[in-house]
């Protein structure tokens, strides 16, 4: 695990151990910047994508809400919306006044939203379009959860597309995000937008 200790103009990041405090092992306090090797996934690719090209943002099935299987209650159903539901969790949907907060920085959770669920659907992947840059993609065993959404997209942000360049790096001062929303659900896959406005 990893931790942010202040520094003059940039994240520094030191280790801390990971020796389990109880049985279960509750996940510490996480702030996405330089993390432990991982085994990588299966990410979309490194460069921008634009109109036309087979992965881009636009929306796999049409701009309404969908679901390949089962049944479910629309997104925008008053009946949910009148029970405080939403699709992801209350700190990432734009439905649910979301943290608003800086890429560069990441987001902040503590030990016990870490290991709740990022999402509120049957899924174990996460397939999220940034500002309608390019996707990354969010993978767990399980659902995946606030641990996996803050490391994964912090990790991905951070990896490079060329010798000067990552990919947080195309998004120039347009890196505030201010939540996301789901688009549709298919075979286990959720496909998200993540919302951008201009930072400082």
């Amino acid at each position: 695990m990893y931790t942010r200790t202040p520094s003059t103009g940039s994240s520094q990041w030191s280790g801390v151990s990971d020796a389990p405090s109880t049985p279960s092992h509750a996940p510490r306090s996480i702030q996405y910047g330089q993390f432990p090797n991982t085994p990588r996934t299966p990410n979309t690719p490194l460069t921008p994508l634009s109109p036309g090209s087979p992965d881009f943002c636009a929306p796999r099935h049409g701009a309404s809400h969908s679901v390949a299987y089962g049944l479910m209650t629309p997104p925008d159903s008053p009946d949910k919306i009148s029970r405080g539901q939403t699709d992801l969790h209350p700190m990432l949907d734009m439905r649910a006044k979301p943290v608003v907060f800086d890429l560069r920085q990441g987001l902040l959770v503590n030990n016990q939203l870490a290991s709740t669920p990022a999402i509120n659907h049957s899924v174990n992947r996460m397939v999220i379009c940034i500002g309608g840059f390019y996707n990354i993609e969010i993978v767990s065993r399980g659902v995946p959860t606030m641990y996996d959404f803050v490391t994964q997209l912090g990790q991905a942000l951070q990896s490079p597309v060329d010798a000067r360049n990552t990919r947080l790096s195309l998004l120039g001062r347009k890196c505030v995000c201010v939540g996301l929303t789901l688009r549709s659900l298919d075979r286990g896959v959720a496909y998200c937008d993540l919302h951008l406005r201009n930072g400082a």
